[in-house]
């Protein structure tokens, strides 16, 4: 053979490599479509090198600890966990955020990264309000098995892969018809608690409940909240003996309609009673609108939105105040911006708000939160929160001022002109990156950690 005959041979033998490997990475995309029809959505995109190791190495990251992290480890026992995203050929991001169905919608993302920084997945794992914990803990690892079924196939372990589908219904049957929801998708949720404890020279007793009602579609929000709670508090002093009586009883509602990746309008009625602010009554009506700059579809990952409100509100006092008013009609408008970031660096999310009354420009308040965790380096995160308030609004302050037991049992809202906190701290580990081994034994149970002081 000569030269050139050998050279197309070559070319040749090269093409057909690289469309088989495309086909076969097309059918198992297509096929694990098919797995993942229902309450199961997938987004992928990349196809890429192989991995030498003979399986991958998997980083969990996010809000993965609310499932089980020894859960998801033992089920998903084939894959190689390690403690730094340095080390891995897959980051998986588990985010979370309330559903239509009262439930939770979970995202995972797949980053690839090494040889497999060419291919990114999302999958999501939808769960109902009357899910168990084991459902749902479940239901995830499902998604995570199937979105590491690509990566697998870059490894000697992806021989061994097999892809499977449960019958829903016999050969030849016809799918079944989609049932009218005698719900109008609305979800209902109640609870009800009480407490007791206390000791020689203390006692405390409290009952709260609250009631939600949901109906969430793509179009429209629709939610109503009740929440109430009494407490009962009785200190023996040397002299003297302290009762305090409080009470807290909140209501909203609220609707909203989508417009668009990027708009959203709405209008809540709120109306309260609370001792800590001696408010007998406040209500207040108030439309909202809001922007976001990245499109809603992102919000799971990335979140920056401008909210803008004005409203009016009616409020009731308790006592009169250091304005001398029993009650009083106000009118204000607030502006809020908020940021939310899950990236394979960390997690970081902040806010600011500012808001004044309309007639007395003076009295306004502004409010700055902060939260982030970021990994620096292999093995180092660093941890900060912190929030910080410029308070100039405090309209409900009784003219009586605060006794020393308001002051020394927070009873009621104590006058300032600026609130803050902040917290700092950093995380080093270091040693074997390898992360998989799971043992329960000597673990200690919950009843003593219970009562332990």
């Amino acid at each position: 053979m000569n030269t050139n005959s050998a050279r197309r041979a070559s070319h040749a033998r090269n093409h057909l490599c690289r469309l088989s490997g495309r086909i076969l990475t097309a059918a198992t995309g297509v096929a694990l479509a098919c797995v993942l029809a229902g309450p199961v959505g997938v987004q992928a995109q990349g196809q890429g090198g192989m991995i030498e190791n003979d399986t991958i190495k998997v980083f969990l990251d996010g809000n993965y600890r609310m499932l089980g992290e020894d859960f998801i480890r033992t089920e998903i026992d084939y894959v190689n966990w390690v403690r730094d995203q340095a080390d891995a050929d897959v980051h998986i991001i588990i985010t979370s955020q309330s559903a239509g169905s009262g439930g939770q919608a979970y995202t995972v993302d797949f980053i690839g990264m090494g040889a497999c920084e060419d291919r990114t997945d999302r999958l999501v794992h939808t769960s109902s309000q009357t899910d168990t914990r084991d459902e749902v803990r479940t239901g995830v690892v499902r998604v995570i098995q199937l979105g590491l079924g690509p990566y697998l196939l870059r490894t000697p372990a992806g021989r061994n892969l097999v892809l499977s589908m449960a019958r829903s219904r016999g050969r030849g049957e016809r799918p079944a018809l989609p049932e009218i929801d005698p719900w109008n998708f609305w979800v209902f949720r109640t609870s009800l608690s009480g407490n007791i404890e206390g000791e020689s020279s203390r006692k405390n007793r409290s009952v709260n409940g609250s009631f939600s009602a949901r109906r969430i579609t793509a179009d429209w929000k629709t939610e109503f909240e009740l929440n109430g709670d009494y407490r009962e508090s009785e200190y023996e002093l040397t002299d003297y003996t302290i009762l305090n009586f409080r009470h807290t009883l909140r209501g909203e509602a609220s609707v909203v309609k989508s417009l668009g990746e990027h708009f959203g309008a709405g209008l809540r009625f709120n109306a309260s009673s609370q001792t800590s602010l001696n408010q007998h009554l406040n209500t207040r009506l108030a439309p909202t609108i809001e922007y976001s700059f990245y499109p809603y579809s992102d919000f799971t990952r990335r979140r920056l939105t401008l909210q803008y409100t004005v409203g009016a509100t009616w409020v009731e006092y308790e006592e009169l105040t250091l304005y001398d008013k029993m009650s009083e009609m106000l009118y204000n408008q607030s502006l809020r911006l908020t940021l939310s970031v899950t990236q394979p660096w960390g997690n970081a999310m902040g806010s600011i708000e500012g808001a004044h009354y309309f007639h007395d420009f003076d009295l306004y308040h502004v409010n700055a939160n902060i939260w982030c965790d970021i990994r620096l380096f292999r093995g180092f995160s660093l941890t900060f929160n912190g929030r910080y308030g410029q308070v100039h609004d405090q309209l409900y302050l009784a003219a009586g001022g605060q006794s020393d037991e308001d002051i020394l049992l927070r009873i009621r809202k104590l006058q300032t002109n600026f609130e803050y906190e902040f917290r700092v701290g950093f995380s080093y580990t270091f040693g074997s990156i390898f992360n998989a081994a799971v043992n329960p034994r000597l673990s200690g149970g919950g009843m003593e950690r219970m009562f332990r002081r």
